[in-house]
């Protein structure tokens, strides 16, 4: 019976040992296994991954998770620091000002192929300081981006639009050439309405007028118009009330069919510009089809449904009535002249040794003026004459 004790706590020993073994083994495994993965990449040893396969990686990371890597020294091949392809991915997928952060262009730029289609930009020989001077424009600043990268964010926004960065946009040399365009040309526009008509628009066709003005500075009627018409073709609403504000009556007379109907399909506002320059349409002999579309805009503003067909005449009846001629005035007539009234004339019958000059003391009237009323030639009276004489 002891023997038989003895045989099976001699097993259970040999069985814990054995349990044992394998736990310190697995737990062994386990902390090699967690070393090799804390030094992987998406899984893959980071000793058999290269600048390519490493940068793929980053390039799905955020802005913040790009940051953290840029003191990370680890080496991946080439001389390349990961911190490297970290400062790569921020410029090329994020935007990032590294000449503003450097606060002038990087001394060395290469170029590293990473697809069979794809080069990215490589800034090698940055020193510690410069790495420093990274790290703190990165986290300091608000929008530590480029020119593109604001337009971007800005795309994105829908107004109103985060006050700082619309600032952090007006103070770029993109949009500074759009607002001097509009100011030379006499036709300056609020930055809000500008702000606007660049984010409708693609980041192509701003830096295209900057690199444009950047060469030969042009401030003509004629490249402000072709601007917002080809803003315009990309349905900017802004372009389309700045084209009334500034050009209504190149608008009116030089636009073809389509342009007038694509501008039309832009008023969504009702505006005191957009409404006289649907009336000048009706007005005009322009097709059927812009008679309507200027029609139905009228109709949309008012809210009412348009009465059809439509007949211009109809609608200019309704939105812009002739006024009612004002009363013609009865003719003047001429007042009648006043009859002297017989209290206006006196009469003085004339006595025995009686002159003008005592007769005029005695109704305190002048000489002249008896001889004047009365026709007299010469100082001649006589008895009994009649005179008239001045009240």
């Amino acid at each position: 019976m002891i023997t038989k004790k003895f045989k099976l706590l001699s097993l259970a020993l040999i069985f814990s040992g054995a349990l044992n073994i394998a736990l310190i083994a697995a737990f062994a495994y386990s902390m090699v296994e967690k070393t090799s993965v804390a030094t992987t990449i998406m899984g893959k040893k980071e000793i058999a991954l290269t600048n390519s396969q490493i940068f793929n990686t980053m390039s799905r990371l955020s802005f913040r998770e790009l940051v953290s890597y840029l003191t990370n020294r680890d080496l991946v091949e080439q001389g390349y620091t990961k911190r490297d392809l970290a400062i790569a991915a921020l410029v090329a997928y994020h935007h990032f000002n590294l000449e503003k952060a450097l606060s002038a262009p990087p001394a060395q730029v290469r170029n590293l192929i990473i697809a069979k289609d794809q080069t990215i930009e490589m800034f090698p020989g940055l020193t510690e300081d410069q790495f420093e001077a990274i790290i703190r424009f990165a986290y300091q600043e608000k929008w530590p981006l480029t020119a593109k990268g604001l337009f971007t964010l800005l795309q994105t926004q829908k107004p109103p639009r985060d006050e700082s960065l619309e600032q952090a946009f007006l103070l770029t040399p993109e949009f500074y050439a759009l607002q001097v365009l509009f100011q030379k040309t006499n036709a300056p526009q609020e930055p809000q309405m500008l702000l606007n008509l660049a984010a409708e628009g693609s980041w192509d066709l701003l830096e295209k007028l900057f690199h444009e003005q950047a060469k030969v500075l042009e401030f003509s009627e004629e490249k402000r118009r072709n601007l917002l018409l080809s803003y315009l073709t990309l349905h900017s609403q802004a372009a389309a009330q700045i084209l009334l504000h500034t050009d209504s009556d190149f608008s009116l007379k030089r636009l073809d069919d389509k342009q007038i109907l694509d501008l039309l399909s832009l008023l969504k506002k009702q505006t005191e510009e957009g409404t006289k320059f649907c009336l000048d349409l009706l007005r005009s002999p322009r097709s059927d089809a812009i008679w309507q579309a200027a029609a139905l805009t009228l109709y949309s503003y008012a809210g009412e449904m348009p009465p059809l067909p439509i007949d211009p005449q109809t609608v200019l009846a309704r939105f812009a009535p002739e006024p009612k001629a004002a009363p013609k005035p009865e003719p003047a007539v001429a007042a009648a002249p006043k009859p002297v009234s017989a209290a206006a004339v006196r009469y003085h019958v004339v006595k025995e040794g009686e002159s003008l000059w005592k007769i005029s003391r005695q109704y305190k009237v002048k000489v002249d003026d008896i001889v004047k009323i009365n026709g007299l030639e010469k100082d001649s009276l006589y008895p009994g004459m009649t005179l008239k004489l001045p009240n």
